[in-house]
């Protein structure tokens, strides 16, 4: 499904989600505990003014600052955002008006992010793993659905109990209880216009800037007051975190059972348990104790990766899925056309609502040259 067309609608929820390079943790937490938007090595005193030291941004900064400048230059309906270790999950859509930002937003927002990660992680090469998986909410309960498995991805991967717990990059506290989300970074371009490294009364600090990151309730929402919809958040969470901690309790509870059986006769101890009392003593420890050092001592073999398996969108019933595919199949077969037609020369070909038109290549002789 990697290559599948994308098909834009006004209003319509999309589901987004992508996954760095070989699984690899380049999320993870990497801050200063008094203040979450600076590097564990950076100085507190950092954005002072009066010294010369350059801020050093954190994954949380530099995923927040990515999101609030490609939102500001490519306006589009943010509804929820979070990151986990090795991928990040958004919600979003938009009107008629800005229905082609989606795309733009997209590459906007993960250009950044790739870009500020690896100079933070002094690496080279691609960052994620692929273009962004992308799967429409057809009806209003599937985006809804969809919202509170972003915002409480990490505690049903196990790596804190809470969402408040989260020590990644999260849009939950705006959403549940009104926190700006307020984000920095350095206006590098201003800086080496103005002459960069040649003029040594430049710093930097000088061109550093802040955004803002807002988001917008879900479409099913927007008649909701600000407390009703702040509420609403906060219910859909907690009864989540819930569910996952009655989980956690089962767990607990059949692991003794086995454990107890092993005590009996050593012999009935399964090959590959699928969890053990330590890990899991681990894993109440880690959570009440220390959330941050609990997720940056995660071993892979315990964290979930993202599925393989890519549905075409996600509806409440059947018909509505089946509708959604029709409806897609049409979009797709006019697109082809449209596009052998503009491929072919006929640039004022029309094309559906809620695409691109593919790149034209020119080719040029050596004469012209």
């Amino acid at each position: 499904m990697g290559s599948r067309i994308r098909m834009f609608e006004p209003e319509v929820v999309y589901n987004i989600s992508f996954g760095t390079v070989d699984r690899q943790f380049l999320f993870s937490p990497n801050h200063r505990e008094d203040n979450p938007l600076l590097h564990s090595s950076c100085p507190a005193n950092a954005f002072d003014l009066a010294n010369d030291i350059t801020p050093v941004p954190s994954t949380i900064n530099i995923i927040g600052s990515s999101i609030g400048r490609a939102l500001k230059a490519n306006p589009v309906w943010l509804h929820a955002c979070e990151s986990n270790s090795n991928h990040l999950h958004e919600e979003v859509s938009a009107d008629t008006e800005h229905l082609g930002n989606i795309a733009k937003f997209e590459q906007h927002a993960n250009s950044l992010i790739a870009r500020g990660m690896n100079k933070i992680l002094e690496r080279e090469g691609h960052l994620f793993s692929s273009r962004y998986r992308m799967e429409a909410c057809v009806s209003d309960e599937p985006a809804e659905q969809k919202l509170f498995y972003a915002l409480t991805n990490v505690v049903k991967d196990g790596l804190v109990e809470k969402v408040s717990q989260s020590p990644f990059f999260s849009t939950f506290k705006h959403q549940a209880h009104g926190e700006i989300l307020e984000y920095w970074y350095i206006d590098w371009e201003g800086y080496w216009e103005a002459g960069g490294d040649r003029n040594k009364q430049l710093r930097p600090k000088d061109f550093l800037k802040w955004v803002t990151v807002e988001t917008t309730p879900l479409p099913a929402w927007m008649d909701l007051s600000e407390n009703q919809h702040r509420t609403r958040i906060r219910k859909g969470v907690r009864e989540i975190e819930e569910e996952q901690a009655e989980k956690r309790r089962v767990d607990k509870r059949a692991v003794i059972g086995v454990s107890a059986l092993f005590e009996r006769d050593p012999r009935d101890r399964p090959k590959n348990p699928r969890k053990t009392e330590g890990q899991l003593a681990a894993v109440a420890v880690r959570n009440e104790a220390d959330p941050v050092r609990g997720v940056t001592q995660v071993r892979p073999s315990r964290r979930a990766s993202l599925r393989r398996s890519q549905p075409l969108c996600h509806a409440s019933t059947p018909e509505e899925s089946l509708s959604y595919r029709e409806k897609w199949n049409n979009f797709r077969n006019e697109f082809i056309k449209a596009s052998l037609d503009f491929r072919n020369g006929y640039w004022k070909r029309e094309f559906p609502l809620g695409c691109y038109r593919p790149p034209t290549i020119r080719l040029y002789s050596n004469d012209e040259l």
